[in-house]
């Protein structure tokens, strides 16, 4: 495994400092030593720092923005079963301990221990989600107050049509000019980001399905492709 290097920077020469986009065949996982920086990942920027790390996988172009103070630490990771979407990776007191470690010790078997277990770290980890884009029109801000409020109803097109004075083709179309998603799947993504309340709050994963317009199978399947994990492994992560 290529080890890779900690970078010094003179932090009373430089406000900021980077990298351009790039891409690596390994996948890589991003954390601090000190400092902080940020990811820009597909128009997303992701914050790390010593208790946050960032799951690059391989061959995703990404450009990076440091904090003078940063000393990055950035480890490639070359597990198949290692995830392919961008995840964001708490780093506890255990992990840390693991990574620095890693950076220490230049023994080849003692780390390619650490890197798999490293690697269970991220793939317990969840996907990094796109801000969802909200609607601010008047044929579709509507849906969004509405859902707020009862998020198991969600009137077709054609109930909407009728409320708001306008044909089916035109909600459409604004739906898509100001969240970039259709009527169905930013309704469906909207109900999936309000069900993380009670989700986090322990309420059993049948009854945030229900509260939320989705069957038990339905809510998991829609959870699974939305964030890479089910509804209680979720939970399980963020409660580690």
């Amino acid at each position: 495994m290529e080890r890779s290097a900690a970078v010094e920077t003179e932090a009373d020469e430089v406000e900021h400092w980077g990298h351009p986009p790039h891409l690596h065949a390994s996948g890589q996982l991003v954390t601090a030593i000190t400092g902080s920086g940020l990811l820009r990942i597909d128009e997303q920027d992701c914050a790390f720092d010593t208790a946050t790390a960032i799951w690059v996988p391989p061959r995703v172009l990404h450009s990076g923005v440091f904090a003078a103070d940063l000393l990055p630490l950035a480890i490639d990771l070359d597990e198949a079963s290692l995830p392919q979407e961008t995840r964001l990776v708490a780093v506890d007191a255990e992990l840390r301990a693991l990574l620095l470690a890693w950076a220490r010790d230049n023994d080849h078997a003692r780390n390619r221990d650490r890197e798999t277990r490293i690697a269970v770290a991220v793939r317990n980890s969840p996907a990094l989600r796109r801000p969802l884009r909200l609607p601010t029109g008047p044929l579709t801000r509507p849906v969004m107050e509405h859902l707020r409020l009862a998020p198991a109803a969600v009137p077709p097109l054609t109930e909407w049509s009728h409320r708001l004075h306008a044909s089916v083709a035109t909600i459409r179309r604004a739906f898509l000019a100001e969240t970039g998603s259709p009527y169905s799947e930013w309704t469906t993504l909207f109900r999936l980001e309000l069900s993380i309340v009670p989700l986090r709050a322990g309420e059993p994963v049948a009854t945030v399905a229900r509260a939320m317009g989705f069957s038990p199978n339905g809510y998991t399947l829609a959870f699974r492709r939305w964030t890479g994990q089910t509804p209680s492994e979720y939970r399980s992560n963020l409660m580690r």
